[in-house]
């Protein structure tokens, strides 16, 4: 999907994903990277970890950014892990 830039394969078959989203703010746009889960009802379903950057850092260039998708990754797999919330129902 959109945004996903990392995908990990839950026990019970849902994704822990790592999302790098662009939300507005009043100055402009602010970089964001989350983790997120799709299985029902799963703490991480609304609020995964998370880092914002300013609008003005280059996310290629910036060791800050590239630190936090590490870190992003390895917390996505982790939950993966352990998780067993089953997939949100499409219908």
């Amino acid at each position: 999907p959109e945004g996903v830039i990392a995908r990990y394969l839950t026990i019970g078959s849902a994704t822990a994903d790592v999302i790098d989203a662009t939300a507005p703010w009043s100055s402009g746009t602010g970089h964001n990277l989350r983790a997120a889960c799709t299985g029902e009802l799963c703490e991480w379903t609304s609020h995964g970890p998370e880092f914002w950057f300013d609008a003005a850092q280059n996310p290629r260039d910036d060791d800050d950014y590239r630190s936090a998708i590490r870190r992003l990754q390895a917390a996505a797999q982790s939950h993966a892990e352990k998780c067993r919330a089953l997939p949100r129902p499409t219908a």
